[in-house]
């Protein structure tokens, strides 16, 4: 009851009301008077209607047509502000009135809706130019709408999601491995290991959204720390140099004086031959974290592999070779794998059987296919798996640390990436190999 009476107050105050209560008392007032001057000319009946008739009913449409001609300019008005509302800013209105207040508010309004379609021609550009941007980089971007559903991302998330986004348009952020609660994070905790997380949220079309932009942490590590040790490298290979030089120089003059005694020069020979390979060996320090020229070609894999059972024909290598052709530096990936091979003979003499794997072959993951090259033995395993790849870091009595650390610099370079991982069921461990067969120039 209360809500009727205050929309009916409320109606009572409208402009329409108050407009048609003074036309309306108008009407009456005129109608009153009329019929109170025929009383005094002593008028008939049917004189009367007939003066009412030919006056009133003029009268009554005159009334009506000034009404909507006041109205009419309103409801016009609230159209086209709706209209703006609704972000249409074709729609515009002709007053019949060319000055005056009417004039003034229609001209306003259609300025008001030029400029903010000029605004929103320029918001859509600087959107579009956002989207494109966000193509274009190589971190996962993702946009989440308010009911957390992917509305849009880039090709470096369809590589993280190992699928095209566009085929998981409105998915649930949760069935894509990311779960909102009071911020964003990871279903699976270990994946925060190597992503972390940046987030922002922004509104467009009166809807929130929420910018997700996931960093791989463990390449900026590896970035950062073959940076530190490339620094490193460089500080003790100048100060090794700068000492071995007069060593080894003060050393082969002693050894050639005809007063040294025999012993005494085989001493200086072994000095001699240990600075010219510490010499060498800091070196091949200084040379497995600088990039190299890679020269790509395709390459028959057979080649490849008859090469490195041709080197350790003693191993008994497994081969499966499901490849043909393989688009690499045939002579880097060769090294590499001579190192991946000789390190598995090694991890696998301790065992009474030893086995050595190697298989080659491919994967099409997002319509782009890959190489797969996998070295695979039946050794003791990996102790420490994070150690593998970091310089000066060996297992081996007689190992440098060198060969790992060379190898992944080199598939790096092809745009590859090199793993070692104990295997799941069995004795040993695996190296794998992933090169994409993308023709693209690497240098």
């Amino acid at each position: 009851m209360t809500l009727k009476t205050e929309q009916k107050s409320n109606k009572n105050q409208s402009l329409e009301y108050q407009l048609k209560l003074f036309l309306v008392g108008l009407f009456v007032t005129f109608f009153v008077l009329a019929l109170w001057l025929m009383s005094l000319l002593s008028l008939k009946t049917l004189m009367q209607f007939t003066v009412l008739t030919l006056v009133f009913v003029p009268l009554s449409m005159f009334f009506l047509r000034f009404y909507q001609k006041i109205t009419t300019p309103f409801y016009s008005l609230t159209n086209l502000v709706e209209a703006v509302r609704l972000e249409d800013y074709s729609l515009r209105i002709k007053t019949h009135y060319q000055s005056g207040i009417l004039n003034t508010l229609s001209e306003e309004i259609s300025t008001l809706a030029d400029d903010l379609q000029q605004r929103k021609q320029a918001y859509d550009q600087h959107t579009l130019l956002i989207y494109h941007l966000i193509e274009q980089l190589e971190a996962p971007i993702a946009i989440f709408n308010d009911q957390l559903q992917l509305s849009h991302a880039n090709g470096a998330f369809s590589n993280y999601i190992e699928q095209p986004w566009q085929t998981k348009r409105l998915t649930l952020s949760e069935k894509l491995g990311l779960v909102y609660q009071n911020g964003w994070g990871f279903k699976d905790q270990t994946e925060s290991k190597r992503w972390q997380i940046k987030h922002s949220q922004f509104v467009e079309h009166e809807q929130t959204y929420h910018l997700v932009i996931l960093t791989n942490v463990e390449q900026l590590l590896r970035v950062n720390q073959q940076k530190s040790w490339q620094q490193i490298i460089r500080v003790l290979g100048h100060e090794i140099h700068n000492s071995l030089t007069p060593i080894k120089s003060l050393a082969q003059t002693l050894a050639s004086l005809e007063t040294t005694e025999s012993k005494s020069k085989e001493i200086l020979q072994v000095i001699v031959d240990r600075s010219i390979s510490l010499q060498e060996f800091v070196n091949r320090y200084g040379d497995i974290s600088k990039n190299v020229v890679i020269n790509k070609t395709w390459f028959n894999s057979s080649e490849l592999v008859e090469t490195i059972t041709a080197l350790f024909p003693e191993s008994n290598i497994m081969v499966e070779n499901k490849v043909k052709e393989i688009f690499a530096d045939a002579v880097l990936l060769k090294q590499v794998l001579i190192n991946l091979v000789k390190n598995a003979i090694e991890a696998s003499r301790e065992n009474n059987k030893p086995y050595i794997e190697l298989t080659l072959s491919t994967q099409i993951k997002r319509s782009e296919e890959s190489v797969v090259i996998q070295v695979t033995d039946n050794g003791q395993g990996i102790a420490n798996t994070d150690n593998l790849f970091v310089p000066f870091y060996t297992t081996k009595k007689q190992g440098q640390g060198v060969g790992l650390s060379f190898s992944q610099n080199i598939i790096e370079q092809h745009d590859g990436r090199l793993t070692l991982m104990n295997n799941d069921n069995k004795q040993g461990a695996t190296a794998t190999i992933y090169l994409s067969m993308k023709e693209v120039e690497s240098i």
